[in-house]
């Protein structure tokens, strides 16, 4: 089993450059477990709380993983008396791959299939937090789960709209070629070719903090991993399983990053334009994409156990 504690240090560091009041502390880590999906060796962070009503679960976006979003909310939500869990996706943090083939549509099936293990294994109320791509990735896996009551998103992005898709790519005015291009790639031998992330995206904006975004593009475990062609493909085309205006499986939240300037509020206005659901949103003050201003991060803290009460 693959450990941040042994394989990585790019959390120690930045960790480090969080607000001193939101670094974790060596003496309150995560327990660090593993759950099977499909042969593949799930990573899991878990604060467990066995007199918690709720159970949090965490989803990364495709520029972090899930000890990543534990150090910005999991540790501080789980002080609060709630259980967290957080699962590494295919190809991000320390989940072991075994599969040859892996597409957008088996993270959001994974995510979805974890949820209800976990529902069923040890009942408690599913409420899911989603950081970047991991926002509409929770709305995705959500339409597959057997129960979930409340969805936290710091973006939502339809990215088969062709304004979400231009304002999130690395190179505006392109995907009018590039993605039917790959699309009928990811028909060929060569949808299994793994191509960076930060070649294709606005990685350079994933936080704004100088040092720590650094460190982040140089970490094969966050910013600086490498997805399937097939991936990216799927990813920049996936239909919704519930459109939103059908969509009343729970309360949204949207938790916006002030200063975001990779996936700015008006991306997911588009995306979210006529949802069904309860849908509220509430503005990170000083935030990046990657919050890690204290003022945003302690507002993600209350805005979040708000909501939570309220359901």
């Amino acid at each position: 089993m693959k450990t941040y504690a042994q394989n990585n240090e790019a959390w120690k560091q930045v960790n480090a450059l969080l607000p001193e009041d939101f670094r974790m502390s060596e003496n309150n880590l995560p327990t660090e477990e593993t759950w099977e999906w499909n042969g593949n060796v799930m990573h899991v962070d878990r604060y467990a709380n066995p007199d918690s009503k709720y159970r949090l679960f965490l989803h990364h976006g495709v520029g972090t993983n899930g000890r990543q979003l534990m150090m910005i909310f999991g540790h501080k939500m789980a002080a609060l008396g709630y259980e967290v869990v957080a699962m590494d996706n295919l190809g991000y943090g320390m989940t072991e791959v075994t599969q040859k083939d892996v597409t957008y549509d088996n993270w959001v099936h994974a995510f979805a299939d974890f949820v209800n293990y976990e529902t069923k294994r040890d009942y408690k109320k599913p409420v899911l937090y989603g950081l970047s791509a991991g926002g509409m990735i929770t709305y995705h896996a959500s339409c597959y789960m057997d129960e979930v009551y409340g969805i936290i998103g710091m973006c939502f992005l339809k990215n088969d709209d062709k304004t979400v898709g231009e304002e999130t790519s690395k190179f505006k005015g392109t995907s009018w070629i590039v993605v039917p291009a790959m699309k009928k790639l990811a028909k060929t031998p060569l949808r299994t070719l793994m191509v960076p992330m930060k070649d294709v995206s606005k990685m350079d904006a994933l936080t704004n903090h100088p040092e720590a975004l650094k460190i982040m593009m140089n970490d094969p475990a966050s910013g600086g991993a490498s997805v399937q062609l097939q991936f990216l493909a799927q990813y920049m085309t996936y239909q919704m399983p519930i459109p939103v205006s059908k969509y009343d499986k729970c309360p949204i939240l949207l938790t916006q990053p002030e200063l975001d300037r990779w996936t700015p509020l008006k991306l997911s206005e588009i995306s979210m334009k006529g949802i069904k659901a309860p849908y509220t949103v509430k503005i990170l003050k000083d935030g990046g994409h990657y919050p890690m201003e204290q003022t945003a991060l302690r507002q993600l803290t209350d805005y979040a156990a708000e909501f939570i009460k309220g359901l």
